[in-house]
């Protein structure tokens, strides 16, 4: 993923240079390049919650501090009304809609914040709608999608596809949906492929003036693969696979409004959102002495709050890991969390000794080829000798 530098300064009250940024990242986990102001980032797939400029930030709060926030709208907003069935509810936990429509709309010159995302990064504009979408996954993470409302029907539905559809995408290819793809759909219409790519005959252009944005929620498993199958290149299935943050909907949708409202004023405003509460917040047990003993060094318990608090964790008898973190859910977890903002070129080496081989593991090596009797050798040893094993040799 690629991000400027000069967008992660204006949410830090420091400058740091691009080397130590880079150099920063990459203790943090994130391996990176970077030539001139832009740097190219790489991420495990475990960190879904990074892949945006709020989500580096929030990582190099750390050692940073952030300035506050960006707006957001605040006022009330009206309930839209609107017909939508979710079929698969365990597929698609969440879900918002919000209906806006323009009084005019703007020319293509946009705010300086948001016309420096298409300069710094060479990315083509495409109409005003889509582009505060694409601008919004970068900023935050949270896929969006557009439907002009002129070409919508009454109704909507989430579901699971029981038998071959045909599709013509956003990109204009023509897909052959198989059974068991989700969709969104419109009286029996597909409209969308769900978390991969919309459909071309409901797109935005230069003259929609009203939409209706989807925000969801869609568990990773249910979109796994769907954008290589299909070969679409999608940023938001890039996202959906690796877990987005299943309560930022209000955030993104009221920042999606706040910068539609930065260039032109809105004559309607609605909006519904569809929250099963079946994800609830993973909690575990706070022991600061357990975590010292994982990483090895003594670490003060204030130390180890201090650092988990930066990260988004609330530390309070026990820690409550953030929405956002969906992949952290022990204390192994939460040490790898401060492993990485201690540094672990920081944590000093230890020697150990293996222990002698014993009469089993003689019996092992008698019937394995030197390739794997030396795999099996180190691998049974390391285990004798205290090391937890996590996985297996490829």
């Amino acid at each position: 993923m690629k991000i400027s530098y000069f967008h992660i300064l204006q949410n830090l009250e420091e400058e740091p240079s691009i080397e130590e940024i880079s150099k920063k990242l990459i203790q943090l986990g994130h391996e990176n390049t970077y030539h001139e102001s832009i740097l190219d980032i790489e991420f495990t797939p475990n960190r879904g919650d990074a892949l945006s400029l709020k989500g580096i930030s929030r990582d190099l709060s750390v050692f940073y501090k952030l300035n506050k926030d960006k707006d957001i709208y605040e006022e009330p907003i009206e309930k839209l009304n609107i017909n939508f069935t979710n079929s698969d509810k365990s597929a698609c936990p969440n879900i918002s809609f919000l209906e806006i429509e323009l009084d005019e709309i703007p020319n293509s010159e946009y705010k300086d914040y948001l016309e420096r995302y298409f300069v710094d990064l060479g990315i083509k504009k495409n109409n005003f709608f889509t582009d505060i979408s694409n601008y919004l996954l970068y900023e935050l993470g949270q896929p969006t999608h557009c439907y002009d409302t002129r070409k919508m029907k009454s109704n909507i539905t989430f579901k699971k596809l029981k038998e071959p559809g045909g599709f013509e995408a956003l990109n204009g290819k023509i897909l052959s949906l198989q059974e068991g793809d989700y969709v969104f759909s419109s009286e029996d219409e597909l409209i969308n492929l769900a978390g991969i790519m919309g459909g071309k005959r409901f797109s935005c252009s230069k003259s929609t003036a009203k939409v209706l944005v989807e925000c969801a929620y869609f568990e990773p498993d249910s979109i796994l693969g769907k954008s290589t199958k299909y070969n679409l290149n999608s940023e938001a299935a890039y996202r959906f696979e690796r877990g987005c943050d299943i309560d930022i909907h209000n955030e993104a949708l009221r920042r999606f409004i706040r910068i539609v409202l930065d260039h032109t004023t809105i004559s309607n405003l609605r909006i519904k959102t569809f929250d099963t509460g079946l994800r609830k917040n993973t909690v575990i047990p706070f022991d600061s002495l357990k975590i010292s003993e994982i990483l090895g060094i003594d670490i003060p318990k204030l130390e180890l709050t201090s650092i988990l608090e930066k990260f988004g964790f609330k530390v309070n008898g026990h820690v409550t890991v953030p929405s956002f973190r969906s992949d952290v859910e022990s204390l192994n977890d939460l040490a790898e969390e401060v492993a990485r903002a201690y540094g672990y070129d920081n944590i000093d080496r230890k020697k150990f000794k293996i222990k002698n081989l014993d009469s089993e593991s003689l019996v092992l090596q008698e019937n394995l080829a030197p390739r794997e009797e030396r795999k099996e050798y180190i691998r049974y040893n390391l285990v004798k000798s205290g090391f937890t094993e996590v996985i297996n040799f490829p």
